[in-house]
């Protein structure tokens, strides 16, 4: 059994993991699968004589995971200032209801 890790740029979310093991496992050959999406890599044992690395690759590059595929953000439109409540800065005031300080306990005479 060879160890061997790779990147993984599109796996950053726990179901992602759940899908790239998924694939893996199916693969005859693959041992262990440790697959983190904090890491966005892949560390995986496999028995040469069973599958090959490019094997493994192409794989997850037809599932949408290669090592190659980058992790394509959207395009966020610029923030405009409209006028509204969140573009101010006001100061928050908050008054404790009086009843609120009596239930907590704190307030209480024995």
């Amino acid at each position: 059994m060879e160890k061997v890790s790779f990147p993984v740029p599109r796996m950053y979310a726990d179901h992602h993991v759940l899908r790239v093991r998924e694939i893996l496992s199916q693969i005859p050959g693959i041992g262990e699968i440790f697959a983190s999406s904090a890491l966005k890599r892949v560390f995986l044992t496999y028995d040469p004589a069973a599958t090959s690395l490019e094997a493994i690759q192409q794989a997850l590059k037809a599932a949408g995971y290669g090592p190659d595929d980058p992790l394509e953000l959207p395009n966020l439109t610029p923030a405009k200032d409209d006028g509204s409540f969140w573009h101010t800065l006001r100061p928050r005031v908050t008054r404790t209801n009086r009843l609120d300080i009596e239930m907590s306990g704190d307030f209480r005479k024995y």
